[in-house]
Formats: structure tokens, C-alpha cells, sequence
């Protein structure tokens, strides 16, 4: 079968399965370029508002692994493009996937709580996680989702900048960290990805089932708050 024929092929099995759009790795990649170079768009420089925009777009459209053609709704980010500190969690829940929008359930508003009592808004973090579709029933994310959702985060780093990136969850902080390490070794831990530092801490949703997380994610809270703002 020729090249042509099989693109046909390809694309006629698509939207058998109901796949309008599919996003190609070099968009994505050219999005992080235009930004880099300081390409102009309609006369104004690209802003980390916009392009974070147009990578949520790429990623609304991602089909590169089965999770996109099961979601409700990818789940790219929120937050302040200009944040000091990065919240990172594993994958959306049932009603992040409702909402296309990180930690809305009953985990991120006692994450919002903690950050109030830490002293910061979540208006001025930025939060996202792992994977930005869900698993189905919360499943772990396999190798292969979170091989194909990996270069979606490298850019999100890349863009944001932030100064710390707080791994909520073991799994996040194995993640980010390519380790095996248990969270009390992390925990005690210094890590770093270049210049910026990695925190790792008890996900807010396992505090909701053993309270006594909840004083440990404080003092890790307080630990972020302090390295980004001195």
C-alpha cells in the first residue's frame, strides 16, 4: 500500500472513531519555537498567555494515545503564567474531566484552603499535572500515556518558568523525577531540574482519607512559598 492510499486508510479509520482533528508533535513544537524567537502574531509579541493558549489548544485536539478518544475534556492547566511556583499532580479526576480545568474537586479546594493559610492565592500559582486527560476509573497512567503526554509538560515548564515546582502525590514526584523512591525519602530529599527546584509532597486528595498529611503538606507549602519569595 502506498503512502497515499495508507494516510487514507488511516484517516477513514479516525473518523470511524469519531477523531475529527489530530495533533501533530512539530504544531506543538513550533507554538514553543514562534515563543522562543519572539515571533510576532498580528502585530503584538507572543505572551506566555497566548501561547499557553495555543498549547492547550493542541492538546484539546491531542489524539496520541487511547485517552483522548475516552475523555471529556483535556485538562491543560490554570493558573498564572507567570507564577513562581508549579503544582503538579498526577492526572485529572471525573470532575476535572467535567470541567476541563486541574484540582476543582474535593482534593483541590482543601489544596485552595492550605494555600490561603500558607499565605498565597491560587490565582498566583500554576497548577496542572501529569497527564491532561483521565485515566478511566482514576486508573495509574500507563507508560505509553505518560510517554505521549511528557513533551506537553516539558513545554509547559518551559514556558511558565517557575521557580519551584511542588509534585503533589508520589506518583507526580516519581514521575518528574524519573525515580522509585518512596515520598518519605523524597520528602527528605534536595532536588532540582536544572535551576529549578522539585518538592515533593503528599497529594491533598490522600490528606482527605489520613488527615496527618494535611500538617505535612502544610510545612511543604511553606518550604515552596519561602524559596520563591524569599
Amino acid at each position: 500500500m502506498n503512502r497515499r492510499r495508507l494516510a487514507r486508510a488511516v484517516a477513514e479509520n479516525l473518523r470511524a472513531l469519531g477523531v475529527t482533528e489530530v495533533a501533530t508533535e512539530s504544531e506543538a513544537d513550533g507554538i514553543l519555537d514562534d515563543y522562543r524567537a519572539g515571533k510576532r502574531n498580528r502585530g503584538k509579541e507572543l505572551s506566555r498567555e497566548m501561547v499557553l493558549k495555543r498549547e492547550a489548544e493542541v492538546v484539546e485536539r491531542c489524539r496520541k494515545c487511547g485517552l483522548g478518544l475516552q475523555r471529556t475534556h483535556a485538562v491543560y492547566g490554570d493558573g498564572d503564567e507567570y507564577a513562581e511556583i508549579l503544582f503538579l499532580g498526577e492526572a485529572p479526576g471525573a470532575e476535572e474531566d467535567r470541567q476541563g480545568l486541574p484540582f476543582v474537586g474535593r482534593a483541590g479546594q482543601l489544596l485552595n484552603r492550605l494555600l490561603e493559610q500558607v499565605g498565597l492565592r491560587r490565582s498566583e500559582v500554576y497548577i496542572g499535572n501529569l497527564l491532561k486527560c483521565r485515566p478511566p476509573e482514576n486508573r495509574d497512567p500507563l507508560p505509553e500515556e505518560l510517554a505521549a503526554c511528557r513533551p506537553y509538560l516539558d513545554r509547559q515548564i518551559a514556558i511558565i518558568k517557575p521557580k519551584i515546582i511542588v509534585c503533589l502525590g508520589l506518583y507526580a514526584a516519581q514521575g518528574i523525577l524519573n525515580t522509585k523512591e518512596s515520598m518519605a525519602r523524597l520528602r527528605n530529599s534536595q532536588h532540582n531540574i536544572g535551576d529549578i527546584v522539585v518538592i515533593p509532597t503528599y497529594h491533598t486528595a490522600a490528606a482527605l482519607r489520613f488527615p496527618g498529611y494535611k500538617q505535612q503538606i502544610y510545612d511543604d507549602l511553606c518550604r515552596a512559598r519561602d524559596l520563591a519569595y524569599g
